[in-house]
């Protein structure tokens, strides 16, 4: 049967079923002698009649394929006046089943690198230790943007979506699409280029855009507090618990934006620069720390290697990180000193692939430093019980081959390798 047949179906079925339980209610609710509190039960009756006005809405989103969600005059004026701008064309939020919603980020997330680009990114995430064969990036960022989420921003479209269980009157759902708003603002009056910027403009990119959307949002939340008292949303625990089981380098890029983008775009908002700010932003992540703010990347130029190439990208200040992270929690600082970095992923053959990652520091000291973390790293990796020397290639547990190579007194090299021939190629 037709979508548009099946609907009238459904509203009725539901429109009836309202009607019936709204009926019976009022029979079983009817005053009687010694009947406690009838304003009690008139409440409890609105709300069911609330309840089924919701699953009612419910039903017409998913017979309608989602539908559209009406935004209010008014809190589209919020927006733009907040933020300073005005939107070029009627923001369009969809309407979305839950459980429908992750598998849609999956494939923005997979979209926006292109063919064959995530796949490459994996790999070398991989061969670089930031994530395990087992992690599936895009499926567990994705949960990072959409378990327990009330909307979602999609940049491939420039649209907003929400859940179908989504409710106009709660201040935390109105916040959400406040959110989601903001950012089809930001997109309208500052598209992205076409192409792909690279992997560290998208980071630096999007936590701008991010923060400043979640900057309108607390904004939005001040005023209700100070209109109604209301104080925030409960915290959203199934969120909190996965990000707990994450790998370092997942929930590091899902937080980045809120952890390092909103003060940026806070400061920018008070300091009433946060227009130019958004028309051209940072493209580093190292942007973001605020003792590296206005840094000059200066990354290295990898040498030439045989067969093809796969994929050349920058991990960046933020990518080094989360690198040091699983090493403890003094560890991260080591990447203070980063200036910039290059890695590629390359092939000479159907089976055999591997990664080289030069990345440059700012002195000869800081690159001591972060040498011997580095060698701990690749101790780990292969399962040895010492760390190896500087230029020693160890074998791994995957019959792989990795070592640190001291390129200059300033670079640093990292190597996965699948011969040891290819490795000692990789290390001259």
């Amino acid at each position: 049967m037709r979508p548009e047949k099946i609907l009238p179906w459904l509203l009725g079925g539901a429109i009836g079923a309202a009607g019936l339980i709204q009926g019976i209610h009022w029979r079983t609710s009817a005053p009687r002698p010694g009947a406690e509190d009838a304003e009690g039960k008139i409440v409890a009756l609105e709300n069911e009649i609330e309840m089924l006005r919701r699953e009612n809405e419910s039903l017409r989103s998913l017979a309608q394929g989602g539908g559209e969600l009406h935004v209010d005059p008014a809190t589209i004026d919020f927006v733009e006046q907040t933020l300073g701008m005005n939107f070029r064309s009627n923001p369009q939020v969809h309407k979305i089943a839950g459980e429908e919603l992750r598998d849609r980020v999956i494939a923005s997330i997979e979209a926006r690198y292109g063919p064959h680009g995530l796949d490459s990114r994996q790999q070398a995430w991989a061969m670089m230790e930031l994530l395990t064969a087992d992690d599936r990036f895009a499926a567990q960022l994705a949960a990072t943007k959409s378990v327990g989420a009330r909307s979602w921003f999609d940049e491939q479209s420039g649209e907003g979506w929400v859940t179908d269980r989504f409710d106009p009157q709660s201040v935390p759902d109105q916040a959400a699409l406040i959110r989601a708003l903001a950012r089809i603002l930001i997109h309208q009056n500052n598209p992205p280029a076409p192409g792909w910027p690279g992997d560290e403009a998208a980071i630096a990119r999007e936590a701008l855009q991010h923060g400043a959307a979640m900057a309108v949002e607390n904004r939005f939340l001040a005023r209700q507090a100070l209109a109604n008292g209301f104080t925030g949303a409960q915290e959203n625990t199934d969120a909190r618990e996965l990000m707990a089981n994450l790998p370092a380098f997942v929930r590091g890029v899902a937080t980045f934006p809120s952890a390092l983008g909103l003060p940026r775009a806070e400061r920018l908002m008070d300091q009433e620069e946060i227009l130019s700010a958004l028309h051209k932003p940072p493209v580093i992540s190292a942007d973001f720390f605020p003792e590296h703010e206005g840094l000059v990347a200066s990354p290295p130029e990898l040498p030439a290697t045989p067969g093809n190439m796969l994929l050349e990208e920058s991990a960046g200040m933020l990518g080094l990180r989360l690198w040091l992270e699983p090493l403890g929690e003094e560890f991260p600082k080591l990447a203070d000193g980063w200036l910039g970095d290059r890695y590629r992923l390359h092939a000479t053959s159907d089976t055999d692939v591997h990664l080289l990652w030069d990345i440059r520091f700012d002195s000869e000291k800081s690159a001591d430093e972060f040498v011997k973390a580095a060698l701990s790293m690749v101790s780990a990796l292969t399962g040895s019980e010492k760390d190896p020397a500087v230029g020693e290639i160890l074998p791994t547990p995957e019959e792989r081959f990795a070592g640190i190579v001291r390129v200059r007194p300033d670079v640093v090299r990292f190597i996965n390798a699948s011969s040891r021939d290819h490795a000692a190629l990789l290390a001259k």
